[in-house]
């Protein structure tokens, strides 16, 4: 067998389903490997042409985080790790398991007659300390393959470290070279134990659960338990048990917990937090901000997390008076059983609980009657209120449906309105530009839920949208895109009047990095990919199109509607 050969045959070994590439000429034997085993029936190992770095990882990305497992990516040598590198970081954040490949050259083109079409790698594709000194702040862990027994090594190495909890990308340079010469390779080691799961760790529960039961304003905080449904069931158990208030943080990551819940909250915990005796943070980055405002009143914080240490951050300093380090499903499934027992074996009365749940239940029912009345005040406004086509959206597009968020000004009104959403995810945080990726690979790992993509016009001009929409058209994967276009960068023009409220900007209404003019025809660029398409101007134009939106994504088609809101 060549390089290529033995590459897949380890990707094969170690579990790895899908390989996602934007082409790089060194891969050919690779290609010619699956290109034989297509043509012989075998899809054990599937291929995806991204035509874009960006767009590979962050379809891997949204593979890893809808299907639980591990995926390969394929790099051109250096400039493919580079262009990538925004990609792969959001990938180290939300902790998507991920093994990179890029090419490397170890001869530097100096072989075979030093041909002419060599050159390049020596002048453009070779730097110094390789692919993986050009994103080493962004991987757990990267190697430089020299020989066949260190490419074995090596992968079946990284394939360990990038589902080990907390799960994140790795990176392995592999040179061309390798990849063309004959080797003799007899027998190729069993995969190990490639799925390392961080156990939930703590001493004594008894002391925890005796906090949570005793407290008399307790609140719990989350921004990413959603990730597991199965951390979300146990997070409604825990709060149903002594009719705790739960709150998701300014910028929640998944659909935490049922938003139309009595004791969800909504986001703002404020006045919750300046009241509280015990804060349970469950799966949170930035649980509140500044870090240094709360707890007060001698409140205790008991975090319940997997990556307690953030150690992609400069600085976290969040205090914990508990926590348990681990999965945080099992980590709230050991909580609720301590929970049980110790209110079995106190005196605590169960008024106090009842009058609770009534308390919260009032305030829930408030905000969602606000939040109505809001949104229908505003169902005649031109441009759209994005409050009232999403409270319509809402009540339309379906509950099973996986919905990647990419916005930044109308995110509130996301989060308010998308009630019936019990799988969302927000990427904006990792790098604007990688949500499209991120829908195909969740349509990827679950092709029969329909992927609802949400994404600012701003947001919506930094992604690879060509190679996207090609993907799609080429796969046939039917993704359905909303554009909430508000025809610029609102969040700029926020800096300018927040900054300079009597500034040159604001008296003379002229700003600078802040218009998108003139406006690109977002139609008539999803239908080059054959793509159905609707500009949506009048609020009662909203529903009708919604409708023929949803009859088209249900057929198979991929969908773009251009939403023009204030």
């Amino acid at each position: 067998m060549n390089g290529g050969d033995l590459l897949i045959k380890l990707l094969q070994n170690h579990g790895i389903e899908y390989i996602f590439c934007s082409p790089g000429s060194e891969w050919a034997p690779v290609w010619e490997n699956l290109a034989q085993r297509f043509g012989n029936g075998d899809d054990r190992i599937k291929y995806i042409n991204c035509r874009d770095e960006t767009l590979a990882v962050s379809t891997a990305l949204g593979y890893a985080k809808y299907s639980k497992k591990l995926s390969a990516l394929l790099f051109h040598a250096n400039v493919g790790p580079l262009h990538g590198a925004m990609a792969i970081r959001a990938a180290l954040m939300f902790h998507a398991p991920m093994m990179i490949i890029s090419s490397y050259t170890a001869e530097y083109g100096d072989y075979q007659g030093n041909k002419k079409w060599e050159t390049h790698w020596l002048s453009h594709l070779s730097d110094v300390g390789g692919p993986g000194a050009l994103v080493k702040p962004y991987v757990k862990w990267s190697n430089t393959v020299t020989s066949e027994k260190t490419l074995i090594d090596s992968i079946s190495r990284g394939c360990q470290i990038a589902q080990t909890s907390p799960c994140g990308p790795v990176l392995v340079a592999v040179p061309k070279e390798l990849m063309a010469e004959v080797l003799d390779v007899k027998d190729l080691p069993s995969a190990v134990n490639v799925q390392v799961e961080s156990k939930a760790v703590y001493n004594d529960l008894t002391a925890l659960a005796r906090q949570l039961v005793e407290s008399k304003q307790p609140v719990i905080l989350t921004e990413y338990a959603g990730e597991n449904l199965g951390a979300v069931d146990k997070l409604v158990e825990l709060a149903e048990l002594l009719s705790i208030p739960v709150f998701e943080s300014v910028k929640p990551i998944f659909a935490n917990f049922p938003r139309n819940h009595p004791l969800h909250q909504g986001n703002n915990a404020a006045q919750m937090l300046d009241q509280a005796d015990t804060i349970l943070v469950v799966g949170a980055t930035t649980p509140w901000f500044p870090v240094s405002e709360y707890p007060k009143n001698d409140a205790k914080v008991i975090v319940v997390d997997e990556d307690q240490l953030k150690l992609q951050l400069p600085y976290h300093g969040y205090r914990s008076d508990y926590s348990i380090a681990g999965n945080i499903e099992q980590s709230l499934s050991q909580l609720v059983n301590a929970v049980r027992d110790c209110k079995q074996n106190t005196a605590q009365p169960t008024s106090i609980y009842a009058e609770r749940l009534d308390r919260y239940k009032a305030r829930h029912d408030q905000m969602a009657e606000e939040a109505r009345t809001e949104a229908e005040a505003e169902k005649s406004l031109k441009p759209i209120s994005p409050k009232w086509f999403q409270y319509l959206a809402n009540r339309m597009l379906p509950g099973n449906a996986i919905s990647i968020v990419e916005t930044i000004t109308h995110s509130q009104s996301l989060y308010t309105y998308m009630t019936e959403s019990k799988r969302f995810y927000r990427c904006s945080d990792g790098g604007l530009g990688c949500g499209l990726g991120i829908a195909i690979g969740a349509k990827i790992a679950d092709s029969d839920s329909p992927v609802i993509y949400y994404v600012g016009d701003g947001s919506f001009n930094y992604g690879p949208i060509l190679a996207g929409f090609g993907l799609c058209q080429e796969y046939q994967l039917s993704i359905m895109t909303i554009i909430l276009n508000n025809r610029g960068y609102a969040a700029m023009r926020a800096g300018h009047r927040g900054l300079f409220p009597k500034g040159w900007a604001v008296t003379h209404d002229s700003y600078l990095g802040v218009d998108i003019t003139p406006q690109p025809d977002y139609v008539k660029i999803a239908e080059a990919f054959n793509a159905y398409a609707e500009k949506i101007e009048d609020p009662d134009s909203i529903d009708p199109i919604l409708i023929k939106a949803l009859h088209q994504l249900t057929d198979g088609k991929s969908v773009l509607l251009n939403v023009i809101t204030r």
